[in-house]
């Protein structure tokens, strides 16, 4: 391969990897929030996808991750995935984790979307879904990575209880 060739093949590579960094592709975006529990991270992610509301339970799906810097293998059982919808006037609304246990093998990433990750309300909610704030709450060797959002989920408060 000739010098000119390298060269233009440098810059495509170069022009594809900063494309993906602008879309979002491939690792955290820059609109990420982490929470570190006994070394593993807990990412929440935007794209958010809320749907439901008005009548309709609320169907809750953030663009979450799990990064395991540990040499164990990290299980979450669905059971220990919740969340709560609560209205502008205070009204509490439980959410479901809707999937399989999340498992991430030693020192390994995984990410997941809505179709891997997502919360239902139990009931069916009476105000829109964007009138209100989201809590997503994930329990972990007895401490509990907590993402409090707004009701368009990309502003996000973490925390560890």
């Amino acid at each position: 391969m000739d010098r000119r060739t390298f060269l233009k093949l440098s810059a495509g590579a170069l022009a594809l990897a900063a494309a993906g960094g602008l879309t979002g592709c491939g690792g955290t975006t820059d609109k990420s929030v982490r929470v570190t529990i006994d070394g593993v991270d807990f990412i929440y992610e935007e794209p958010v996808i809320i749907t439901g509301g008005e009548g309709y339970k609320i169907q809750y799906k953030p663009l979450f991750a799990i990064r395991n810097n540990t040499a164990g293998k990290v299980t979450i059982k669905p059971t220990d995935i919740t969340g709560v919808f609560t209205d502008a006037q205070g009204n509490r609304y439980l959410m479901d984790f809707n999937n399989r246990p999340l498992m991430v093998e030693p020192h390994g990433y995984v990410r997941y979307n809505g179709t891997g990750f997502g919360l239902d309300s139990e009931n069916t909610v009476p105000v829109k879904n964007s009138e209100g704030s989201y809590e997503l709450r994930v329990k972990y060797n007895g401490k509990t990575a907590v993402f409090r959002c707004d009701g368009s989920g990309k502003n996000v408060t973490p925390s560890v209880e």
